[in-house]
């Protein structure tokens, strides 16, 4: 039997129905609520007073070191009386140095580099004057900065995404990820490097103008850029789709995959190697060119190539179904499966070794030319060719007839 059971009901009564019950309940009204949000604003103003009132000749006198050195920002002063900051940042979440009466271009006027995080974000600087190197991520999102000016080296992330920035200055290097996405930057200048992802998508420039590097990610997609410029590597993926890109110009290396699906691109230019998969389904590509390697997959399915040209090897499956090829040019290797069904190819020429499975079934191919290798099952229903042909030819999983 249960005792002393009161309903929840009346714990939403009167103060006197709380009383009568024999449990202590906390008097949480609105009140209480207003009072909070009141204190904490009451507090946030006391604490901006304080620091007015510490820093009252500092603001003054425009005594940068001791302002930096107060929110625990170190700062060093070379002999020509020029300031090497270990960070900048607003000095809190609720309040900026707007709010403490702090000039900000004036305060960033005789600083020469910052050696780890620079945020710029809800700051009040629109002149970087001295700034030469910022050896930490990089955020301009958000800020009233247009111009970089003397600023050669960002060693971390460049955040140039939804910023004002429409010039990059002087700017050589950027060793992390550069975000140009919904930027106003319209073009590179003197940027020869970025160390890791390139993002370009929804951007305003179209060249890449001196850039030679991109050490990962390069995303051209949906992005105005019609010229490569001098660009000579790029170490990660590629996607080039609905950009307006036509040639790939002075390009040599993709290491990560390459996507040509729904792009503009007709010429590989220069380009020798695709480190990754190499996908040029419904593309306009029409020649391989120079490129003579494939690290991982090769898609020619509905393609308009008809011909490998130099390509030498491909290191994971080549897919040719209903391709135009029908010339397998210089290709000496597949690494896994090749795919001949319903492809225009008759004759494998140089190809020596296939990795895993290949299949000939509904095929066009006749001859095997130079191959002695197959490392898989070899599929040769309904094709023209018959179990002597691959007399001289090792098969690993034998022939499917």
């Amino acid at each position: 039997m249960l005792v002393n059971l009161v309903p929840i009901v009346q714990h939403k009564t009167t103060n006197k129905s709380v009383q009568n019950q024999h449990v202590t309940k906390p008097n949480l009204t609105p009140l209480a609520y207003d009072t909070v949000s009141f204190s904490g604003k009451e507090n946030k103003q006391i604490e901006i007073d304080k620091i007015k009132t510490d820093l009252k000749d500092a603001i003054k006198n425009n005594d940068a070191k001791t302002i930096y050195k107060y929110f625990g920002i170190d700062a060093k002063e070379d002999k020509d009386g020029y300031l090497t900051i270990s960070e900048y940042n607003q000095p809190s979440c609720d309040y900026t140095f707007k709010d403490l009466g702090i000039n900000e271009n004036k305060l960033f006027e005789k600083v020469k580099q910052i050696k780890g995080y620079a945020n710029f974000y809800n700051s009040q600087i629109t002149n970087l004057g001295n700034l030469e190197y910022i050896g930490g991520d990089a955020d301009f999102c958000g800020s009233k900065i247009t111009n970089l000016n003397k600023i050669e080296t960002i060693d971390g992330n460049a955040w140039l995404c939804f910023s004002n920035i429409t010039s990059l200055g002087k700017l050589k290097s950027i060793g992390g990820t550069a975000d140009f996405e919904h930027s106003k930057v319209r073009n590179l200048g003197n940027l020869q490097s970025i160390g890791r992802d390139a993002l370009f998508r929804n951007s305003q420039m179209t060249s890449l103008d001196n850039l030679k590097y991109i050490g990962g990610y390069a995303n051209f997609c949906d992005s105005q850029i019609s010229d490569l410029g001098e660009l000579e590597t790029i170490e990660g993926a590629a996607s080039f789709c609905f950009s307006n890109i036509t040639s790939l110009g002075k390009l040599k290396s993709i290491g990560g995959n390459a996507g040509f699906v729904r792009s503009e691109v007709r010429d590989l230019g220069n380009l020798k190697s695709i480190g990754g998969t190499a996908d040029f389904e419904h593309s306009k590509v029409r020649n391989l060119g120079n490129l003579q390697s494939i690290g991982r997959n090769a898609d020619f399915s509905h393609s308009e190539i008809t011909s490998l040209e130099k390509l030498e090897s491909i290191g994971g499956n080549a897919d040719f179904e209903n391709s135009q090829i029908i010339n397998l040019g210089n290709l000496k290797s597949i690494g896994k499966d090749a795919n001949f069904y319903r492809s225009k190819i008759t004759d494998l020429g140089k190809l020596k070794s296939i990795g895993r499975d290949v299949k000939f079934t509904w095929s066009k191919v006749t001859d095997l030319g130079n191959l002695v290798y197959i490392g898989g099952e070899a599929d040769i229903r309904y094709s023209k060719l018959k179990d002597k042909d691959f007399a001289h030819i090792r098969v690993g999983e034998g022939i499917l007839e």
